[in-house]
């Protein structure tokens, strides 16, 4: 299997079960800046009109287990602006809405704002001018002098996930889910935590226990699941690799669609681009 690459993938979208969607909506709306682009059923969805992407999809689930305050699976999520007034503008937003920074750090040109939504969720929003990390420690990122740069905009443009901390029980397993079944290049980023794919998307791997580390994600509030755009090419590749080693999962008939859990209990999703 360590022949297989998925190449670069691109996350489409992360769907989390909510218990209250109406205040979700408010926060990933109003204050990190998505669009609503529709409601079906207990389904909401938002992203960006134009072009048209479903970045997020809140599933209302009553009857799942909220479990707040324990350890989830999804530890945190990044998601970058292409510049700094887009990251003043949610600062903006947060202000107006008298809704707290969790933290709010800069290093150099680099800045973000860690944010934890009514559930629990975490979301980084952040920015960064160049694709070569900075080595300066951080310091507190300057509120003042980053509101001077919001132009007051009420949506967010042209962001995206570029990374998602997990909380996995046995890190073993799932990096050997990742790299020998995706085939996602593994790195090490420290001693507890592992990146993978380094490049358009990141995987970060923490050791946890307890929460809702082990539990499926259907019975719990949090991460549900991952989506991601692949070439066809590399979605047959996938479906002829799952096939050949007899791992459980779906493909739909037009051949557009797998999808597969992971060591973690998370569901992965390769959609064509």
């Amino acid at each position: 299997m360590g022949n297989f690459h998925l190449g670069e993938l691109k996350l489409k979208t992360i769907a989390i079960r909510v218990r209250d969607r109406d205040g979700m909506i408010h926060f990933y709306r109003d204050i990190i800046g998505l669009h609503l682009l529709r409601e079906e059923n207990e389904l909401a969805i938002l992203g960006y009109k134009d072009p048209a992407s479903e970045l997020l999809w809140l599933e209302e689930s009553p009857r799942a287990d909220e479990h707040r305050g324990e350890i989830k699976k999804m530890q945190r999520v990044s998601l970058v602006v292409p510049n700094i007034e887009e990251l003043a503008n949610v600062y903006y937003r947060a202000e107006k809405e008298d809704y707290p920074v969790k933290s709010a750090l800069q290093a150099d040109e680099e800045k973000g704002l860690l944010f934890e939504d009514p559930e629990g969720n975490e979301i980084e929003i952040f920015y960064a001018p160049s694709k070569e990390r900075s080595l300066a420690e951080p310091i507190k990122l300057d509120f003042t002098e980053l509101l001077k740069k919001s132009t007051k905009r009420e949506k967010i443009h042209e962001a995206y996930f570029d990374k998602i901390h997990l909380n996995v029980s046995n890190v073993k397993k799932q990096k050997a889910f990742l790299s020998d079944v995706l085939g996602l290049t593994v790195y090490d980023e420290s001693e507890e935590e592992l990146g993978l794919n380094r490049g358009e998307f990141n995987v970060g791997l923490t050791t946890a226990t307890g929460g809702t580390i082990d539990l499926p994600t259907d019975k719990v509030l949090g991460l549900d699941f991952l989506q991601f755009k692949v070439s066809k090419e590399k979605l047959l590749e996938l479906r002829d690799l799952l096939t050949k080693e007899k791992l459980d999962c779906f493909c739909d008939k037009k051949n557009s669609l797998i999808t597969l859990y992971d060591a973690a209990g998370i569901e992965w999703w390769f959609v064509l681009k």
